[in-house]
């Protein structure tokens, strides 16, 4: 099969679709669109400077013919591109202009294209052909999604939708606004063998000597501050790792003695964080966007085996016998309290559980039923 696939920047925290299409891109030839925005720019810095970086990523990242497709390395298959897209997806001139940048890059053939769309806004920029179809990978509610235009995506999502051959999801509450006839259930999945080996202590907690419970992510308005905030004051003996880029004021929490604030790492190195901390946590409030979601940190806390406790949300309410989930802070609080107990009193058969469950959604097994499924499909 010959995927075009539009998703986030190759080669940034790997997304669902990256972990996908490394498996896939071993035996199938796959373009891999970096990202083309959700939102139209705004005069804030912040915007100005990611403006400045992609434009960066034009001038410098030309081979020698003044192309800017990047083939990322050895170990990695697909063909990467950096577009000069404009955001401004509802604007028809624009999108004529978009349309034009685009096919430039000819991946037209005699052969069928199948578009992998991970950006809704894709849909507005490429002309389908009777022989191509179109896989739209819904993995957020872009309705809710910090940082998107609403106004802007939820039109061309619809569009996307409508004119989508098969649709996958990776929640419930997703599927339920998707046409049922072609859409189908795909929840994230673990680089199992990754966070299944044993590594050493990360460097920067190997010298903490309160028991360690951590969480990894964006550390954004997805999580419930306050709680965390009364889970280190209540339990001084704990030390909270927070592992993330910060995008909401946490400075209360970080100022605490047994609080633990360290950047965001690369992806192959937190395991040496997580399989050495004595609770992996899920403590999110609840949102639209948090009741839409399939974390990609689920299966990776659940591969490592330490002991996951969580506030309560649809997609760790799939597995009440593994995870230990809250309903309330007192409760979250004692669940972690348990959760430090049965790491050091049942580590190996919770561990073995934990870890056993994750093997079922590595990312070959996931890309091995796309593959089949897509294979009959088209």
């Amino acid at each position: 099969m010959k995927f075009v696939v539009f998703g986030e920047d190759w080669g940034a925290h790997p997304s669902s679709t990256q972990h996908l299409f490394k498996q896939l891109s071993k035996s199938h030839e796959v373009h891999w669109i970096n990202s083309i925005g959700m939102r139209k720019p705004s005069i804030k810095l912040k915007d100005v400077h990611r403006l400045f970086n992609k434009a960066k990523k034009l001038l410098t990242k030309k081979n020698s013919n003044g192309s800017t497709d990047i083939t990322p390395s050895e170990n990695t298959y697909p063909v990467v591109y950096n577009l000069p897209i404009l955001p401004w997806h509802d604007n028809i001139y624009i999108q004529t202009f978009n349309e034009f940048v685009f096919a430039k890059k000819k991946f037209e053939s005699n052969e069928p294209i199948l578009y992998w769309i991970s950006v809704p806004t894709a849909i507005t920029m490429i002309k389908l052909r009777p022989i191509d179809k179109v896989v739209y990978y819904c993995g957020d509610d872009f309705t809710a999604l910090s940082g998107v235009d609403h106004d802007m995506i939820e039109p061309i999502e619809r569009k996307l939708i409508a004119k989508a051959d098969l649709i996958y999801v990776i929640s419930d509450h997703l599927y339920k606004k998707m046409p049922s006839h072609k859409t189908f259930m795909l929840t994230h999945g673990v680089d199992y063998d990754l966070f299944t080996k044993p590594v050493k202590i990360a460097p920067e907690i190997r010298s903490v000597k309160r028991y360690k419970v951590g969480f990894y992510g964006s550390l954004n308005e997805w999580l419930d501050i306050s709680l965390l905030y009364k889970l280190a004051t209540m339990r001084p003996n704990y030390e909270l790792i927070l592992i993330g880029n910060i995008s909401t004021n946490i400075d209360k929490l970080l100022n605490l003695d047994n609080v633990t604030h360290i950047a965001a790492v690369e992806h192959n190195r937190l395991v040496e964080f997580s399989q050495h901390w004595d609770a992996s946590l899920l403590p999110f409030i609840d949102n639209k966007q948090i009741r839409a979601c399939d974390p990609l940190k689920l299966k990776e806390y659940l591969a490592v085996g330490t002991p996951v406790v969580a506030t309560c949300f649809p997609a760790v309410e799939k597995y009440p016998e593994t995870i230990l989930i809250a309903h309330d802070h007192n409760g979250f609080i004692e669940r972690v309290d348990s959760a430090i107990a049965l790491n050091h009193v049942l580590n190996g058969g919770w561990r073995d559980n934990q870890s056993s469950l994750a093997a079922k959604h590595s990312w070959s097994a996931k890309a091995i039923s796309v593959e089949q499924q897509l294979t009959s499909f088209s």
